[in-house]
Order: structure tokens, then sequence, then C-alpha cells
């Protein structure tokens, strides 16, 4: 009995022991183990490997860009540019009105020169180091750039914008001026419905970007409160009207032309049904066809600022018996500093667009036009004016 026990035990010690060996050897494979060791100190190697390529990311993203490195862009008709650094740049100028009025509202101490001959009353509504800017020539109007003068004013950027989508020609045109002076030219895209972006890609390009998107969004959101209000009205409810440029009044634009886009987007039935004149646009009518047309609203050029027809229009018999001035609705065009409609058809049309609107059709769109006007001189040409300033410049459409 005491031999079977100790045979019991010792069977028992070495099937322990065998067990205990087979563990170890186990151990020694490839793969076994403390796998959850193994993983552990992986994810940890993987771990730290995209941690450092996260922060060598972030390093390289909050490098500071030298402000006075040249940069290389992409201008709206596809061009390679190499321009100045934000910090360089100190003087632009501009082929014509358009791109003026673009830079001039965003950063105007840039200004190298002006495409302007400013009057007086224009002056007093602008910065007073407009004044002291030297004419250096514009393509606009049919006139001329002096590239001589542009090149001695030390001049590092130069910006070109049609009023419309740029075109090959454009294109062509930006690159031999800038082979002619050596200085880059920038395209830039003056359709209305693109102002909010041109704004944006010049705040980059100027190092304005805050300021730009600002003077972007009010463009935006003008523009849509303005459609949002126009959509509701039916089209046998849109106010008939004609645009009277030129001495005479007979001169006017029809729907498609650029100078009369900003009646087209603030609602108004434009009855001018004539041929469409490129370039400066005014095409030619006759009294009669006007008298036809009887339109119930006369927008018409000033005859003090621009030698318009706007008291000719008011008084002259031969125009009485058409309904706008029957019922006292012939309304003179604001024209300083910038027409508020068109000439030149730049972001200027933005308060033009508000105020045709709100003149039109007062129901659907109520703004109060003093506070309107105040604000767009502020925020856009950089003036501060009175309430007295702006009925001024509002003449006879302001009747409250």
């Amino acid at each position: 009995m005491r031999t079977t026990r100790k045979n019991n035990v010792l069977n028992l010690s070495l099937t322990f022991a065998l067990i205990l060996a087979l563990l170890a050897s186990l151990s020694l494979l490839p793969g076994c183990g403390n796998s959850t060791g193994t993983t552990s100190d992986q994810t940890t190697t993987n771990t730290s490997t995209a941690t450092n390529e996260s922060d060598a990311s972030a390093t390289n993203n909050t490098q500071s860009v030298d402000p006075m490195a040249d940069r290389n862009i992409t201008d709206v008709g596809g061009r390679k540019v190499t321009i100045p650094g934000t910090g360089a740049l100190k003087s632009i100028y501009y082929t014509g009105a358009t791109a003026e009025i673009f830079c001039f509202t965003l950063a105007p101490e840039l200004a190298g020169g002006t495409t302007y001959e400013w009057t007086e009353p224009e002056l007093e509504l602008l910065p007073k180091q407009m004044s002291t800017l030297k004419y250096l020539g514009t393509q606009s109007g049919g006139k001329q750039l002096n590239l001589e003068a542009i090149m001695a004013e030390d001049i590092q950027l130069i910006f070109s914008c049609p009023v419309a989508a740029p075109t090959e020609k454009d294109i062509s045109d930006c690159d031999d001026l800038q082979n002619q002076t050596g200085i880059p030219v920038v395209l830039l895209d003056g359709s209305l419905e693109n102002v909010a972006n041109t704004y944006r890609l010049l705040g980059e390009i100027l190092g304005r970007e805050a300021d730009a998107n600002k003077l972007a969004l009010y463009c935006e959101n003008k523009l849509a409160a303005v459609n949002s209000a126009i959509s509701a009205i039916p089209e046998n409810e849109r106010i008939k009207l004609y645009y009277a440029e030129g001495p005479d009044g007979l001169q006017t634009e029809p729907e498609t032309s650029s100078h009369a886009y900003t009646y087209k987007l603030a609602g108004a039935n434009n009855v001018a049904t004539v041929e469409a004149k490129q370039g400066m646009g005014m095409s030619n009518v006759s009294l009669e066809q006007v008298i036809a047309w009887d339109p119930e609203v006369i927008i018409a050029w000033s005859f003090n600022v621009r030698g318009g027809a706007d008291e000719l229009i008011r008084t002259d018999p031969n125009w009485s018996e058409i309904k706008a001035v029957r019922d006292g609705r012939v309304y003179t065009m604001p024209n300083v500093p910038f027409s508020w409609c068109d000439r030149p058809p730049a972001v200027n049309r933005f308060l033009g667009i508000q105020w045709i609107a709100n003149l039109l059709y007062p129901k659907y769109y109520d703004v109060d036009m003093l506070e309107t006007v105040k604000e767009f001189y502020a925020l856009f040409y950089h003036v501060e004016i009175s309430d007295a300033k702006a009925k001024e410049l509002l003449g006879n459409s302001y009747t409250k």
C-alpha cells in the first residue's frame, strides 16, 4: 500500500514536470509568449511615428512666411505671375477705373497713382491722400496708359480688371503690358457675380484678408437681400424704367448692356429695346421712341455733375406727356465720387442696386437709405458722411 502511494506521487511529479517543460518550450516558439506586450510595444512605436509626423506637419504649417519674399500666384486668366511679398508691396497701379476702385476700396494707402482726373466734388468724398496722386493714364474710354510715368513712379504691381469675365484678349493684353514695363500684371474678374471672389483674391495678394472678406460678405449679403425681395414681385408689376444718358437724355442702355445691369438686378423693367453699343455704350434713341415706351420712372444724369439732362427732362414740354414726368418720377443719378449704377460698372453698383430696388419697390425692399448710403461710403470709400450729405447725394429720390 505504501509502495503504491509512493509510485502515485512519483507519477504525479513526473507528469507535472513534463507539463512545465512543455510550457517552457512553447514560450520559445516565434509569435508566442507575451503577445500582448509585443503588440503594445509595436502600437507605441507606431503612435510615436504618427505623432512625430503630425508634429512635423504642424511645424511646417506654422512656419512664418517671409513677408518680404516674392510670391508666385495664378491669376484668373491662368497666368503664373511672380509678385512682391505683402511686406514689400508699397505701390500699385491699374489699367483702368474698375481695377482702381477694387483696390482703392480695399487698400487706398497702396495707390501709386490714379486713373482719374478728379474734380473737387469727387475729392470731397475721398480720403485726403487721393488728391496727391499723379494721373498715370488709363485704358478706359479709349485712352492710354503713360508707361514711362508708371515705371518712373516705381510701381511694383499692376492690376487689370475687365467688367466681364476675362477673355483671351484680356490675357494677351496683360502679357503685353508686363513685357513692356517689366512690372508684374495681375488679371482680375470684374463681373458683378464674382465681386466677392475678386475681393478675397485681392485680400491675399495685398495682405488684407480680413478687410477683403468684410467687403466680400457685404456684397454677397446685400445682393442676396435684393434678390430675395425682388423675386416676390410678379413680372406684370415690374416698374418700367428708362435710363436717360447724355446732355439731351436721348442716349440709353438696353438690358443687355453692362451699364444697365444694376437696373436689371434691382428688378426694373428696362423699356429700351435697342441694340447695345460696345465699349462705352450710350445707344442713340429718339424722343418719339421714349414717348412710345412711356416709362414710369426715368433715371437721368445730373446736369451739374455730368452735364446730363435731368432738369431738361423735368421742364421741357416735349417730355411732359411721359408718365414719369407727369408723376414727378424723374430722378437724378447720384454720381460722386463714382456713379452709383455704372461708369465704371464696378463695386459702386452695390449701392446702386439697393437704391434702385428701394426706389422702385419700397414695400418689398424696405431699408433706410440714409443709413445705407452712410454705411457704404464709410466701408468702401473710407469717408464718414453726415445725414445732410447723404440726403444731398440721394437728391429728389429721398422724400422722407
